[in-house]
C-alpha cells in the first residue's frame, strides 16, 4: 500500500482536485443563477425602467436603498403609539 502511495506523483493529484472542485463551483454557480434568475430578471427590469422612465440612476437608487435603515428608525421615532394603540383597542 505505501508503494502505491509513493508512486502517485503528488501534482497530478494537485491538479485532478483542482479541476474537481472547479467543475463542483461551477456547477453551484449554474445552480445558483438557475434559481434565482426571476429575480434577477425582476431587479433588472425594475432599475432599467426607473432608468428610463423616472431618470433614476443606479448609484441615487443604491444611495437611496443605504439610507433606508436611517429613515425606518426615524419613523418609529416619529410615531405617535398612543394613538396607534388606541386605535387597536376601539
Amino acid at each position: 500500500m505505501d508503494s502505491l502511495i509513493g508512486s502517485v506523483d503528488s501534482q497530478i493529484v494537485l491538479v485532478v482536485a483542482a479541476i474537481a472542485v472547479s467543475f463542483l463551483l461551477v456547477t453551484l454557480l449554474i445552480r445558483i443563477l438557475k434559481a434565482g434568475f426571476g429575480l434577477i430578471l425582476t431587479i433588472l427590469v425594475l432599475v432599467v425602467g426607473l432608468q428610463y422612465v423616472f431618470g433614476i440612476t443606479p448609484g441615487q437608487l443604491w444611495g437611496e436603498i443605504g439610507n433606508l435603515p436611517q429613515d425606518a428608525i426615524q419613523l418609529v421615532k416619529n410615531l405617535d403609539w398612543n394613538s396607534l394603540i388606541s386605535s387597536f383597542n376601539s
